[in-house]
């Protein structure tokens, strides 16, 4: 379903422009209109590495009107695998400076706002202030919830994306979409952990995913400024490379929640039970004896009356890797997957018959 445009309208297009955005201009349900909601918006992209170099080169090029850029970092020869809006010249250039340039030489009319600092949470929501979009292409998970927390508080969409290895992720957060479709990033991937996970230095990254995942980024953004296609909101893409396929997860969630009530957390457990992956006897009767219990909470361990339950990250899910315990679960028996409000069950449970399971339930356990 599409949005509204961020952009209500913009000035007519000179015969310049829309000379070059001839293309554009022929485009099905696009047209002047869209383009010159193009010219005149702001959008601010977080990070000028492996997803900012296409998204800032494909907005420059589509014809965004002001294009702002953070990062706090200078270019390395290592960096030029994937990060494509620099050359080999701007080794030891500020990211900023060298983005700026390539963004200019793409569209000389563009404008382009240089934040070259690091975004942190004291000045997250100055920087994105004045903005209609932001396309977070950050690798930390500090300024990921920086921005996250930022953009909800100015009622402000983001485009997010990750690359690592060979598997990407997209999609779209927004505090204040409208149609009940309010959805964040912490919503999906819980509070922030206390520690960094792997990045591209310990891992690698495909320099050519990084343009897949990135150019998916400026389609996103486009769409919203524009109010043209459905945008991944309330959905999570993930990419795999090796494979060159998209799997859709969806996060909204359902019109009627099926949920239960959680069992009482002091509800004793058989000294005896084993602490066995498949819920027998913990007094859930909406759970199938034989069911395999996947806990995709934010936390191992969280859902307090299902200690049986095997904890499994929802990212892992969506990027194919699954526990053993899963591999081995018959197709056609029974998957019950929980977390505490069904937002993350949901989607995982979607995944799972997508992979082929059968017989998957999702179950909101409100209160644990």
């Amino acid at each position: 379903m599409a949005l509204d445009p961020l952009v209500p309208g913009g000035s007519p297009l000179s015969s310049g422009e829309r000379r070059r955005a001839a293309r554009h201009l022929l485009l099905e349900g696009f047209g002047p209109a869209a383009q010159e909601r193009l010219a005149a918006a702001r959008v601010l992209v977080i990070g000028a590495g492996g997803l900012g170099s296409p998204v800032i080169q494909y907005l420059a090029a589509a014809g965004v009107g002001v294009l702002g850029v953070v990062d706090d970092d200078v270019v390395e020869a290592s960096n030029l695998q994937r990060q494509v809006v620099h050359a080999a010249g701007d080794v030891d250039r500020p990211k900023t400076a060298s983005a700026a340039e390539a963004a200019r030489a793409l569209q000389p009319g563009v404008r382009v706002v240089e934040h070259g600092l690091r975004l942190d949470e004291a000045n997250a929501r100055s920087i994105l202030a004045g903005y209609d979009v932001v396309v977070d292409g950050s690798d930390t998970f500090a300024t990921r919830y920086a921005v996250s927390g930022a953009a909800a508080a100015l009622g402000l969409p983001v485009v997010w994306g990750t690359v690592l290895g060979w598997d990407g992720q997209v999609s779209v957060w927004w505090s204040a979409a409208p149609q009940g479709r309010a959805i964040t990033y912490p919503d999906v991937f819980g509070p922030m952990p206390a520690e960094e996970g792997e990045s591209c230095s310990t891992v690698g990254v495909l320099g050519p995913a990084c343009g897949v995942v990135g150019a998916t980024l400026a389609v996103e953004a486009v769409k919203l400024l524009t109010g043209t296609g459905d945008v991944a909101l309330g959905r999570l893409l993930v990419y795999d490379a090796r494979t060159s396929t998209w799997d859709t997860v969806e996060l909204s969630p359902p019109a009627v929640p099926d949920v239960v009530p959680a069992p009482p957390a002091a509800a004793p457990v058989p000294a005896a039970a084993p602490a066995s992956p498949r819920l027998r006897d913990q007094g859930a009767q909406a759970v199938p004896a034989d069911a395999l219990v996947l806990d995709v909470g934010h936390r191992a361990g969280a859902l307090v009356g299902y200690p049986g339950a095997v904890w499994v990250r929802l990212e892992d899910l969506a990027a194919g890797n699954f526990p053993p315990v899963l591999v081995e679960h018959p197709v056609d028996a029974p998957v019950v997957v929980v977390c505490p409000y069904g937002l993350r069950s949901r989607g995982a449970a979607t995944l799972l018959r997508a992979e082929g399971w059968t017989d998957v339930r999702s179950v909101a356990v409100l209160g644990a």
